[in-house]
């Protein structure tokens, strides 16, 4: 029934969160508009005082937000929604460290705020 009004508008939406001097995210974009079944890429680049492995999680509208995959996050432990459609790409480089999150075929249920979390310190980055 989704497909019956042609081309749908999907909204991708990203918080923006400067968390101390040491530990920050560059986001470019507040939101992103893209069109169902095309594919995008939410942009960050960071910076941070620890180490640790980086998640993405979605906060569908009403709902408490939800872990979609980190760096090492293995195929079987993405929920199914996003296996085979949402990937990572991560650069550790001194400078300019970005984290992105690749969206292949988006679809209208993929409307919905996108964080990205430090666990270890708990911080929100994005």
């Amino acid at each position: 029934m989704e497909h019956q009004y042609g081309a749908f508008i999907v909204l991708l939406f990203c918080l923006i969160i400067e968390i101390t001097q040491a530990d920050s995210v560059t986001q470019h974009f507040k939101s992103i508009v893209v069109k169902e079944t095309h594919n995008s890429t939410i942009h960050c680049q960071y910076e941070t005082a620890s180490s640790s492995t980086l998640f993405w999680y979605i906060q569908d509208p009403n709902q408490a937000p939800q872990l979609i995959l980190g760096e090492f996050t293995q195929k079987d432990h993405i929920p199914l929604r996003f296996r085979n459609r949402f990937s990572v790409s991560h650069d550790k480089k001194k400078e300019n460290k970005t984290f992105h999150m690749n969206i292949n075929a988006a679809v209208l249920s993929d409307s919905a705020t996108y964080m990205l979390i430090e666990p270890d310190t708990g911080y929100l980055l994005v």
